[in-house]
């Protein structure tokens, strides 16, 4: 493996950009969605690149078939920020994060424009004259970047979370209503709430909790409840056969330590399991 400036000759403004757009949101992609991402135009240019990339340290494979990526220590360093994107994550978090990639590129198509850097999702809060106080905190200060904040085709802003299996729908609805009910009450005139789901038995459970749980209409929704809308992603994000990338639970930090990507055929494929991903 060359040294880090040595790999850089290779990284053209189209891999660049191309990472760089992967690492904002959440550092996993298929094949398929690289291609969406732009990667290429062909499916022999998508996978050429995408195992060039993996040659070079930017990403590395996490999954057999269908073959998922993620972004590396490399890349982070190459876009000039360091990222919790190239740290191993649990299958949840994973699953979600597909997810999330598949609704941004179905949601370009409204059209919207979406927004990543952190102080531009803030700003877009303040603009509205939503007070800063309102939002979602940590450490005393708003938190808005396990999120997606992107304009709505009709104006208005839109806020989005990206469901995963566990913990239940109810708790994971009654925690994001408990963030941004706050914020929608500010300015309600001009933010929707979205629950990015799976499938469609996953919406219609959305759905039947906001018609009749009563434990979520206490928190206040009462008019609101237009504003909050499950939505299916579609085409489902597919279903992993079997990793190849140790699970979170045997997570070792000295691998981030690694300039250059791991040998997948070291002991590292000893840790195979059977996984089952979001879209079944």
């Amino acid at each position: 493996m060359e040294r880090f400036s040595s790999r850089l000759v290779y990284i053209h403004e189209d891999l660049h950009k191309f990472l760089r757009r992967l690492t904002s949101l959440g550092g996993y992609c298929t094949a398929q969605q690289a291609k969406s991402l732009q990667l290429a135009g062909w499916d022999r240019g998508v996978r050429g690149r995408l195992r060039l990339l993996e040659r070079l340290g930017f990403l590395r494979r996490v999954s057999k078939y269908p073959v998922v990526y993620q972004v590396t220590k490399a890349t982070t360093r190459l876009i000039g920020r360091d990222s919790s994107t190239r740290r191993r994550h649990t299958l949840e978090t994973v699953q979600a994060r597909l997810l999330g990639l598949h609704f941004y590129l179905e949601a370009r198509a409204w059209p919207t424009e979406f927004f990543f850097k952190h102080e531009k999702k803030i700003a877009i809060f303040t603009d509205a004259g939503c007070p800063l106080a309102t939002l979602p905190q940590r450490d005393g200060k708003p938190y808005l970047r396990e999120h997606f904040v992107f304009w709505l085709p009709e104006g208005g802003i839109g806020i989005a979370t990206v469901d995963q299996p566990v913990p239940t729908a109810f708790f994971r609805l009654r925690l994001f209503l408990r963030q941004f009910l706050p914020v929608l009450r500010s300015v309600q005139e001009e933010i929707d709430l979205f629950i990015v789901t799976p499938d469609q038995r996953r919406k219609f459970e959305y759905e039947k909790l906001l018609r009749r749980s009563r434990a979520i209409h206490k928190l206040g929704l009462g008019s609101l409840a237009p504003r909050i809308r499950p939505y299916c992603v579609r085409p489902p994000v597919p279903t992993i056969i079997e990793t190849i990338w140790p699970s979170a639970d045997n997570y070792d930090e000295s691998a981030d330590l690694i300039e250059d990507p791991d040998d997948l055929s070291n002991g590292h494929c000893g840790h195979k399991r059977v996984l089952r991903l979001i879209g079944e």
